[in-house]
């Protein structure tokens, strides 16, 4: 054959050519063969998660038959498609499809089955739309109720059937539990209005069954608190309890609940709650809780043994458990509880006290301190703290661990005061020379405990007489004073303590109190010295201004040693003198006159001398006690005053007011002249003497001062009045009295008499109005008299207002019932005018009858007219 031609060469390499392009598009093929089968695998699995086994085991079978398609890729994927063979073979689920099984709700069907249930399922439809009918439009609460019984029962034939998962059936569940829903709510609604709150809860909880919904939750709370008090009210406690155990289960976060539960278990005997059957740990809980406090350990335990058994991790619970337990001596238990607690609530203050407990249970007192150190701020705690404090500074005292014994000491003290622990930390102290800080706690421990005072008097005496005398050589004499005398009164009053103290007192030089103690020593000589002291202290005082002070110790030399007056004397009265001053300076003049008088008692020559200050004292006493209303006592101060000196304006004018105020116009009048003739003339006390002489009844004098007043042109009110008065009475010219009381008016008088004089010349006048009006003016002004009511009563009977008349009459009898005239006129008027219905007629034969015994002859001749006319 030998070597290829040409040709064959070239068909050759074209023959290569096209097996690979021809391999090359097998290959494209193969992969979208293979892409087509994992995707329909892929598919498969989706549908068997959905439990629609038949069209999973469909797609499976598909993409198996395709991968047995593939040639090249077959061999490449061969574990994929194994994979898919085994689950074909192998999968209990795909081998009862294949077997002809079939997965409706939940559970594997042949086709007869399938039949079967098909046939229930369509019979439990048309049931349902039997139900659905039967539900009538609701009108009255009846109607509500029975629609909720029937969409109940509908519901119920549902769920009892093998179609409760169904999907066909599930809006019509949801149908059904939306209508209940909705008529439990309105069946509540009516029944709240009603007041029937136990059938409103039933249907609440009913909507609660089906919805979480907070609004109705609420409801529903407020419903049980409700029916809660009702039945505390009627007594009903076991019911009482039922419906507040069902409020805490809506809101067991609420702890205002727990305080009603408290109360309402108080009311019910533990036979009755256990009769109950309940089931809320709280409750035992709670009934542990009172056993407890009534000591009945064992029916406590028993009680919050059930509490856990309820709920094993019930906190409080817990936390009673471990106190029962530590208080019974179960120590294995207790710390299995305990240790429990601190595992679920390390940060809690009562599991941490009693963990402090178990230890100091134990014997372990560093171990309870080191968990009640972490609660020390509850009260009880600190009593712990306290007592294992205490107990650990006596241990450590007693080992001679000097250190943590006054460690520990020192920390109970800072809890509480006790007396012992001081004592005992007074003893540390005095032991290690330390007096201040031994001083410190043995004070406390006397403070708290008086009898402590004997154990450690001489210690603390001890103290004291170290502190004085290293006082006393540093020549800090005032200190030293001070710890002596605190020697004094542990160590009692030993005569070379108390000559220490005097000592003392001469060198800081307090010599009064040196002389105090040496006298305790009984020295023969100290009442010179004494005398002398208070002598030199009366003068050094004196010079220092102190003049209170001065007159004091001047005046205790001289009971001491009488001969000592002459040396004194100026000091002492130079003093008073002073003090009187400053005295007069704050206006203090009574005492300012006391020590004026007590210079003179003492040197009778300065009577001249303190004359002016003396009736200072006096005239401005008499002031004080005049602006307070005292007169009497203004008086006699006045009075002595003008003993001393009778020409003062001012004693002068307060004499005359107070004779004016007492009414003695003489008097008064004499004074103000006085006045008047020697300090000019005041309008006051021009108007004042016008007055006077008004009131002593020299109009004419009076008239002149009131004339100088116009003039003056003040008090023109008062002026223009008592002219107008002089002018009436002394003149008897009425025209010109009013003009000037019409100015005294204008002036702005108001004033009763003045009205009345106004009324008067009015009546005269014939202008029995105007005279009226101004006779009720003086009535409003006070001037209430028996002549204003009788002119009064004859002008309105000029005017014939008989009915006035009448009533301004009675009031005329009302002040005087000696007034003849006042009967005859009323008398007069019942007879002529009265009403004889309301009694009148009689009335005016008592007021003749009156009349007539009076003397008045016109009564007589009435009186037998009206008695004839009877």
């Amino acid at each position: 054959m030998g070597r290829l031609n040409k040709t064959t060469k070239i068909l050759l390499i074209l023959l290569g050519i096209s097996f690979l392009v021809f391999a090359g598009i097998h290959m494209i093929e193969e992969k979208e063969i293979y892409e087509l089968s994992k995707a329909m695998v892929e598919e498969g699995d989706r549908y068997y998660q959905k439990k629609e086994y038949k069209k999973a085991k469909t797609f499976y079978d598909r993409a198996l038959k395709r991968y047995n398609d593939l040639v090249v890729l077959k061999i490449i994927k061969r574990s994929e498609i194994k994979e898919l063979e085994n689950k074909l073979q192998t999968d209990p689920i795909l081998q009862k499809v294949a077997k002809g099984y079939i997965y409706y709700n939940g559970k594997w069907v042949n086709e007869k089955e399938l039949e079967a249930l098909m046939r229930e399922k369509r019979r439990l439809k048309q049931k349902i739309d039997v139900y659905l009918k039967t539900a009538k439009f609701f009108g009255s609460i009846e109607d509500i109720e029975n629609n909720i019984t029937i969409y109940q029962n509908a519901l119920k034939e549902i769920n009892n059937s093998p179609f409760k998962d169904d999907k066909d059936f599930y809006e019509i569940k949801k149908k059904l539990i939306g209508k209940i829903i909705f008529l439990s709510e309105e069946a509540a609604k009516k029944y709240t209005q009603k007041g029937n709150l136990k059938k409103a809860g039933k249907y609440y909880e009913l909507v609660l069954s089906y919805r979480e919904d907070p609004d109705i939750k609420e409801k529903l709370f407020n419903i049980y608190l409700q029916l809660y008090n009702d039945y505390l009210e009627t007594g009903d406690y076991t019911k009482a309890l039922s419906s507040i155990l069902k409020a805490k289960n809506l809101f067991p976060e609420r702890n205002d609940i727990l305080p009603k539960i408290d109360y309402v278990l108080s009311k019910i005997d533990f036979e009755e709650i256990q009769k109950e059957q309940i089931h809320d740990p709280y409750v035992y809980y709670t009934l542990a809780k009172k056993s407890y406090s009534r000591f009945d350990i064992p029916e406590a335990q028993d009680f919050v043994e059930k509490a856990l058994k309820l709920d094993p991790q019930f906190i409080p619970a817990l936390k009673l458990y471990g106190r029962i337990l530590i208080d019974t001596g179960e120590i294995a238990k207790a710390e299995k509880v305990v240790n429990k607690l601190l595992k679920k609530a390390p940060d809690d203050i009562d599991v941490i006290i009693l963990a402090g407990d178990l230890k100091l249970k134990k014997g372990d007192l560093e171990g309870a301190v080191s968990y009640y150190e972490k609660a020390e701020s509850r009260s009880e705690v600190k009593d712990k703290l306290f007592k294992v404090y205490k107990k650990l500074g006596q241990v450590y005292a007693s080992k001679g661990d000097i250190h943590k014994a006054k460690m520990y000491l020192l920390k109970a003290v800072n809890i509480k005061d006790d007396p012992v622990v001081y004592k005992s930390l007074g003893d540390i102290f005095f032991k290690s020379g330390d007096y201040k800080s031994a001083e410190k706690y043995y004070l406390q421990a006397v403070k708290i405990d008086k009898n402590l005072k004997k154990e450690v008097s001489q210690k603390l005496g001890q103290i004291y007489l170290t502190f004085a005398e290293n006082l006393k050589k540093q020549k800090k004499y005032k200190q030293a004073i001070t710890y002596y005398k605190k020697a004094v009164s542990y160590l009692g009053s030993r005569p070379e303590i108390i000559k220490n103290i005097a000592f003392c007192y001469e060198k800081s030089g307090d010599l009064k109190t040196a002389l105090s103690y040496y006298k305790k020593i009984k020295s023969a000589k100290l009442k010179e010295k004494e005398a002398q002291l208070y002598l030199s202290l009366g003068e050094k005082e004196f010079r220092k201004g102190s003049y209170f002070s001065a007159v004091k110790y001047f005046k205790k030399a001289v009971s001491i040693d009488r001969n000592l007056i002459n040396k004194v004397k100026d000091k002492l009265t130079t003093s008073y003198i002073k003090i009187g001053d400053r005295y007069m300076k704050q206006g203090n003049y009574e005492k300012s006159l006391s020590y004026y008088l007590k210079a003179v008692d003492t040197d009778k020559t300065l009577q001249e001398k303190l004359k002016g200050k003396i009736f200072t004292a006096y005239l401005k006493l008499g002031e004080k006690a005049f602006s307070s209303g005292r007169y009497k006592t203004a008086f006699n101060y006045l009075k002595k005053a003008e003993k001393i000196k009778k020409d003062n304006k001012k004693l002068v004018y307060y004499l005359g007011e107070i004779y004016l105020k007492e009414q003695n116009y003489k008097k008064a009048l004499e004074y103000y002249e006085y006045y008047l003739n020697n300090y000019g003339g005041s309008p006051e006390i021009l108007k004042k003497i016008s007055l006077i002489y008004a009131k002593l009844g020299n109009l004419k004098k009076a008239k002149e001062y009131a004339e100088k007043l116009i003039k003056a042109g003040k008090f023109l009110d008062v002026a223009n009045f008592i002219t107008g008065a002089y002018y009436y009475h002394f003149e008897k010219n009425p025209d010109n009295a009013l003009r000037y009381f019409l100015k005294s008016e204008n002036f702005g008088y108001r004033n009763g008499e003045l009205y009345y004089y106004i009324g008067r010349i009015y009546y005269d006048k014939g202008n029995y109005l105007r005279s009226i009006a101004y006779l009720t003016e003086a009535i409003k002004n006070g001037y209430k008299k028996e002549k204003v009511y009788y002119l009064r009563a004859l002008a309105y009977l000029k005017l014939k207002d008989y009915r006035k008349a009448i009533n301004d009459l009675s009031m005329v009898v009302k002040y005087n019932p000696d007034n003849a005239k006042a009967y005859y006129l009323r008398g007069k008027l019942y007879y002529e005018h009265g009403d004889y219905v309301k009694g009148e007629y009689k009335k005016a034969i008592e007021d003749l009858e009156k009349a007539a015994a009076m003397g008045i002859k016109e009564a007589v001749t009435l009186l037998d007219k009206v008695r004839t006319k009877k």
